[in-house]
């Protein structure tokens, strides 16, 4: 069975990401990866999956190690933690 890692890259810290209220809040993120989870509903169901938000967790090296494939669902404001994202995909 193929292994799929979905990754959700970090939100950087601004005004729009409400990141100053999330501890007034009792939450980690602001914004979940519906669109992600939704593609992950999808997978047929030979496939293993694992998700990783990195904005509540960090992407470790055994979760490299174990993925056959990697997907990621991005926003333009993600792009800096995407282009991380995809650089240790690629080593």
């Amino acid at each position: 069975m193929p292994n799929a890692l979905l990754l959700y890259p970090r939100h950087p810290p601004t005004y729009w990401g409400n990141n100053f209220a999330l501890d007034l809040l009792g939450i980690r993120a602001a914004f979940p990866p519906l669109g992600l989870l939704t593609v992950a509903a999808m997978f047929p169901s030979r496939y293993n999956l694992r998700v990783v938000d990195l904005n509540v967790t960090s992407l470790e090296d055994r979760d490299l190690e174990w993925a056959d494939l990697a997907f990621t669902s991005t926003m333009i404001v993600q792009r800096p933690s995407l282009e991380q994202v995809v650089e240790r995909c690629n080593r």
